[in-house]
């Protein structure tokens, strides 16, 4: 599978456990866009992602405007390489945003 990201996005890549990792993805302009961790089990194959910052925040839905075609782009080249007949499930969770003290 490849998957390219522009070029004023990185990611960083963690392993979580043997069969699931987690990518911080930043934008040079917009900060950390969020996180997509991908966990391949033996009956499925989830795409979970988070966008960074707060819903009601002008720059969060900037970032959600970069970041869900890349977690998009990722999931199509997740279903076409897994196993035939294994899903792919997809779904977005609610970021929580730890403010300073």
């Amino acid at each position: 599978m490849t998957f390219q990201l522009p070029s004023n996005v990185t990611a960083q890549r963690r392993p979580l456990s043997p069969t699931s990792y987690e990518y911080i993805l930043r934008h040079s302009e917009l900060g950390q866009l969020g996180r997509i961790l991908l966990n391949a089990g033996a009956e499925s194959c989830s795409v979970t992602y988070e966008v960074h910052g707060e819903s009601n925040q002008k720059i969060t839905a900037l970032r959600r405007e970069v970041f869900e075609p890349l977690v998009n782009s990722l999931y199509r080249g997740l279903a076409d390489k897994v196993q035939p007949g294994l899903p792919v499930v997809i779904r977005e969770e609610q970021a929580t945003q730890q403010k300073a003290a």
